[in-house]
C-alpha cells in the first residue's frame, strides 16, 4: 500500500479525489495540533471552567450539582459520538467523509463555548454544557475515524502516539490556559484554538472526495435495518466487547478522581498547603507534570511498540503502574503525595497511550464501519462519565476522598485483568 493511498475502506467507482490526498507523514504532523485543540477544550471545560462556574453558582451544593451535570453530559457525550462515528460513516460529498462534519462541530462548539462563558444559572450551564459536550464528542468520533481511514497498518503505532500525546499535551494546555484566565475568557480561547487548528487539518491535509452511492441504495429502510443490526453485532464480537469493557473500566476509574480533582485539592488536600495557597494553580502544576512524565513515558514506549506485537501486555502495564499512583494519595494525602500521584499516573498513561488506538484498531469487526466501531469503542469513555460521578460523588459523599482513590485503584486492576481475555491480539 503506497502511503499516499486511503488505509481504510476503498473507495467506490468513480471515487477518486479531486487532488493526490497528503502523505502521512504531514496527516499526522496536522492532526496533532487537531487533537491537542480537542483535548484542550475536554479538559480546561470539565476540569476548571465548569466546576469554578458551579462552585460560584452554589457552593455548599458544588459536589451534588458537579455530578448531576457530568451525568447529563456523559449521556449527550455517548449520543454525539455515536452520531460522530456513524454519520461520517455514512457521508458522501466531494470534500471526503469526515472533514464536512469537523468543520461544522467545531464551529457549533465555538458558538456554544461563547455562550457558556457569561452564565450565571445552573439550568443555562447545563443546557450549554450538554449541547457543548455533544458537538465535541461529535466530533471526536470523526477525528478518530481518520485513523483506519487513512494511515496505513505498519503506521497505526505512531499515530496512535499522536492521539497519545494530543490528549496530556492538550490536558496541559487547556488547565493552565484555563486557570489563568478564567471565566469568559478561558471559554474564548479555547473555542478560537479548536476553530483554527480543525481550519488547519481539513485545508492542509485535504481528505478524498467520497461520492453517493447508487440511487436509493443508501435510504431504503431494509439498509437502516441492516446498519442498525451491524451496531448489535459489533458488541456480539468476543474481543470487541472485551476492549470496551476494559476501556470503561479505565475511564471510570480515571473520571472519578479527575472530575473531581479541584474539590480534591481544596478539600482533602487543603488550600494552605498547595503552591500559592490557589487549588487552580496546583490543578495547572499537576497537569503540568503529568503531561511531562506522559510525553517521557510515550516516547519509551513507543521505542518498545516497534519490537514487539504484544499490545495487551502495554495496557496491563498501565494497569498495575495506575493503581499504584491511586494508592499514593492515601498513605500520603500532602501536596507531594499528589505530585507522585500525577507523576506515576502520567508514566502509566504514556505508556498505553502508545498503543491505545492500535490496540482498538486491532478489535474491529467491520472494517467497512470503522469510524462507527472506533466510536462505539471511543464511547466507552462517554459512557464511564455516566458511572464515574455516580461512584465519585457517593463516595466522597459517604465516605471520603481517601476511599476513593482506593475502589479506583481496584477497578484499574480489574481492567487490567479483562484485557487477559482478549485472544485476538497478543
Amino acid at each position: 500500500m503506497k502511503l499516499s493511498e486511503p488505509a481504510g475502506e476503498p473507495l467506490p467507482s468513480g471515487a477518486r479525489a479531486r487532488s493526490t490526498p497528503p502523505p502521512v507523514a504531514r496527516l499526522l504532523t496536522l492532526l496533532l495540533p487537531a487533537a491537542l485543540a480537542l483535548y484542550a477544550n475536554f479538559q480546561g471545560v470539565q476540569q476548571i471552567l465548569i466546576p469554578l462556574q458551579v462552585e460560584a453558582i452554589d457552593p455548599r451544593g458544588k459536589i451534588a450539582n458537579l455530578t448531576a451535570l457530568t451525568m447529563l453530559c456523559s449521556i449527550t457525550g455517548v449520543l454525539g459520538l455515536t452520531a460522530g462515528g456513524a454519520a461520517s460513516d455514512a457521508t458522501r460529498s466531494r470534500w471526503g467523509r469526515r472533514a464536512p462534519w469537523l468543520v461544522a462541530m467545531a464551529l457549533v462548539s465555538a458558538l456554544l463555548s461563547l455562550a457558556l462563558g457569561p452564565q450565571r444559572n445552573l439550568p443555562g450551564v447545563a443546557l450549554l454544557y450538554a449541547g457543548l459536550w455533544f458537538t465535541m464528542n461529535f466530533f471526536q468520533g470523526a477525528l478518530l475515524a481518520v485513523l483506519p481511514d487513512r494511515v496505513p497498518e505498519k503506521r497505526r503505532s505512531l499515530a496512535s502516539s499522536i492521539f497519545g500525546f494530543a490528549a496530556p499535551l492538550g490536558s496541559l494546555v487547556g488547565v493552565n490556559l484555563a486557570a489563568l484566565a478564567p471565566g469568559e475568557w478561558g471559554y474564548s480561547a479555547l473555542a478560537a484554538m479548536l476553530a483554527t487548528m480543525t481550519a488547519a487539518f481539513v485545508i492542509f491535509a485535504r481528505e478524498d472526495g467520497y461520492p453517493a452511492p447508487d440511487a436509493g441504495a443508501a435510504a431504503s429502510p431494509g439498509r437502516r435495518l441492516r446498519l442498525t443490526w451491524r451496531l448489535l453485532q459489533s458488541f456480539a464480537a468476543r474481543d470487541f466487547s472485551l476492549a470496551y469493557t476494559f476501556r470503561v473500566l479505565m475511564f471510570v476509574a480515571q473520571f472519578a478522581i479527575n472530575n473531581y480533582l479541584l474539590y480534591i485539592l481544596q478539600d482533602h488536600i487543603g488550600a494552605a498547603h498547595l503552591p500559592g495557597h490557589n487549588a487552580q494553580v496546583a490543578a495547572g502544576l499537576l497537569n503540568s507534570l503529568r503531561t511531562i512524565a506522559t510525553v517521557a513515558a510515550i516516547f519509551v514506549g513507543l521505542w518498545f511498540a516497534n519490537r514487539t506485537e504484544r499490545r495487551k501486555l502495554f495496557a496491563q502495564v498501565y494497569a498495575v503502574a495506575m493503581a499504584a499512583a491511586m494508592l499514593v494519595p492515601v498513605v500520603s494525602p500532602t501536596w507531594t503525595g499528589m505530585l507522585i500521584f500525577a507523576t506515576l499516573g502520567g508514566i502509566a498513561m504514556g505508556a498505553y497511550s502508545t498503543i491505545d488506538l492500535d490496540l482498538m484498531s486491532r478489535v474491529l469487526p467491520n472494517r467497512h464501519a470503522a469510524g462507527r466501531d472506533l466510536a462505539l469503542l471511543v464511547m466507552a469513555g462517554a459512557a464511564a462519565q455516566f458511572l464515574a460521578p455516580l461512584l465519585g460523588g457517593a463516595l466522597i459523599r459517604f465516605l471520603g476522598y481517601g476511599p476513593l482513590f482506593i475502589v479506583a485503584a481496584a477497578i484499574t486492576l480489574l481492567a487490567g485483568g479483562v484485557t487477559a481475555f482478549i485472544h485476538g491480539v497478543r
